[in-house]
């Protein structure tokens, strides 16, 4: 009987112990969604499909990169269209990185790309950085 008593004691302490410790240590906050922002930026940028993009693929917090399919207007996929597309993009973007919530450096650079998958000629990346820092 004594035997038990020292077990039941012991698995009581253990239990006081780990919860105490649930408690007392500082829990993790949770991280604010970082690329809600581009999401923005990509839907309002207007008609993907215009523009002769295909799909918009957000590989990380600062770069963004626009799969080229194609447009009604074959004048969408000359270079000078497209460069002119990242330019727009990056304005848009950079106001919505203003309305984040998430603080971000103001040095902090965007790479912008666009990749055609067939045409491996038409591809081109903008560097986007606020130009007022």
């Amino acid at each position: 009987m004594r035997t038990n008593k020292w077990i039941i004691s012991g698995l009581a302490l253990i239990a006081v112990v780990s919860l105490s410790l649930f408690f007392i240590l500082p829990q993790e906050k949770p991280v604010p969604d970082q690329r809600q922002f581009i999401r923005a930026a990509v839907g309002n940028y207007g008609s993907l499909k215009n523009k002769g993009i295909g799909q918009v693929e957000i590989l990380s917090n600062t770069e963004v990169r626009f799969l080229i399919t194609g447009a009604s207007d074959d004048n969408a996929l000359s270079q000078e269209v497209l460069d002119e597309n990242l330019k727009s993009f990056c304005t848009l973007l950079l106001q919505e990185a203003t309305k984040s919530p998430v603080e971000m450096a103001p040095d902090t650079e965007f790479t912008l790309s666009y990749h055609h998958r067939q045409i491996a000629a038409i591809s081109g990346v903008y560097n986007c950085k606020n130009a007022q820092s």
